[in-house]
Formats: C-alpha cells, structure tokens, sequence
C-alpha cells in the first residue's frame, strides 16, 4: 500500500484521477488560503448542507465544512469521471456515493481542523482524522480513554503529554470513522497502543486486524489514517505530473 500525500489548490487543475488496488490517496487542503473559491463553489452543495452552513455560528467553522463538502465532490467527479455525484449514508452513518454502473466504486473519508481540510480516498473503506495540537485535556481523557492509556499519559508531562493526547485522539477518531459510527461508540471501548511506528488498536485482548498510520501533515497537528490492509504502508509525496499519467 503507498499513502500519498496531496497538496496545494492546484488540485484543481488534475483531470481524470486513477486509485491502484491496496492505495489510499490523501488529499491535504489549507482552506484559508482558498477563501474566494469555497465561497464561489458553494452552489455545488446539497440543499441539505447548504442548510447545515446556515447553521455554523462563526465564520471559520462554516468556511471549514464548506471547503471539505467542495473538495468531496470535486475529487470524486475526477476518481469517477462523471459530472454529478449523488451521496447517501450507511447505517451506522458514514457517508458514501452511490454506485454509478460502469464506474469504479471509491471510498472517502474527510476531516477537518484548524487550518487544513484532510480527505483520504482509496478503493477500499477507510477513515481519517486531522486534530489542531494544543495543551492535553485531562479531564477529558479521565472521562473518555481507556485506562490504560490514561495511565500512560499519566507518566508523562508538557509537550509529551499534549503531543499523545492528540494522537490517542486522531487514532481512536480515525478507527470510528473507519467503522463508521463515529463517536456514538464509546472511545474507551479498545486501546490504542503505540510502538515506535506502529500503532495497534486492541478490543480486549484481541488485537483489530487494522493498520493505522501517522500522515505528517504539519508538526502542529495529529493527522491519522485507518484501514484494512495487510502490507506494511510507506509515505511519500508525488507530483501532479504522476497523477495525470496514472489515468
């Protein structure tokens, strides 16, 4: 599996995208950057999330979910080759594009925090979270990790502290919205375990057949990706020189 790492609003200039069997593509967005064009492709939302927007009450947070409601649809219409993309949600809530015929079936994923608007895509399901570093909530972590990891975050002070709250956070956020339940599951119902560069999910004592992997997206922030996969992944950057040949 490669993990590639997208950026910059050049995206739009791509044409028709390609995903390989075993590959996620994660597309790394800095919405502030592109405030005029969210606002003028805003037409392109439901009527639905266009009365979601309504509803954000700081401008920053309705900037935020309209940049990632346009990157969906502008990626997929590339991934798919087709003009318009119809959207539904599972059972448990996550949502997905309905089947087109003839077309290639693609999973997403989408988060946002801060300054950035994450979106993983891949031919397989997939869940991503992105989590602005700040200072460590303990109080929250008392409520909602597992006790295990509670202790562990315990031993630690300061900016260690801070850094692996956020990462238990955007692991055990990736892994719900992999599952796609989001946070109606219980957080502290497994355990993320870390181990130099590889991260474990546990359900008792039985460990999840999942691979999670850290996307270092900016060092300010916790940015993680979960899925099905059984090779070792690896991280690097291509141009969008490579994703026109791919098609």
């Amino acid at each position: 599996m490669e993990i590639k790492r997208y950026g910059a609003k050049e995206f739009l200039a791509a044409g028709k995208l390609c995903i390989r069997e075993n590959e996620i593509h994660i597309w790394c967005i800095c919405w502030p950057e592109m405030t005029d064009f969210w606002v003028n492709h805003e037409y392109i939302l439901s009527g639905q999330e266009s009365e979601q927007v309504g509803r954000f009450r700081f401008s920053e947070d309705r900037m935020r979910y309209i940049a990632g409601k346009v990157v969906v649809r502008l990626l997929l219409k590339r991934y798919l080759d087709v003009e318009t993309i119809d959207f539904s949600v599972s059972e448990r809530g996550k949502p997905y594009h309905k089947k087109i015929a003839g077309k290639q079936t693609v999973d997403f994923n989408i988060s946002h925090s801060g300054d950035y608007v994450v979106c993983s895509v891949s031919d397989r399901e997939i869940g991503i979270d992105i989590e602005k570093r700040a200072k460590a909530r303990m109080e929250v972590a008392g409520r909602f990790f597992h006790e295990e990891e509670m202790a562990i975050l315990k031993t630690l002070e300061g900016d260690k502290q801070d850094q692996l709250f956020f990462n238990y956070w955007s692991v055990k956020e990736s892994f719900l919205k992999y599952i796609g339940t989001g946070l109606t599951r219980p957080l502290n119902s497994f355990v993320v375990r870390f181990a130099g560069e590889n991260i474990s999910l546990y359900e008792g004592v039985n460990k999840l057949p999942l691979r999670v992997n850290a996307c270092p997206i900016d060092s300010g922030y916790a940015c993680y990706v979960c899925g099905e996969y059984n090779d070792l992944p690896h991280l690097r950057e291509i141009t969008f020189e490579e994703i026109a040949r791919m098609g």
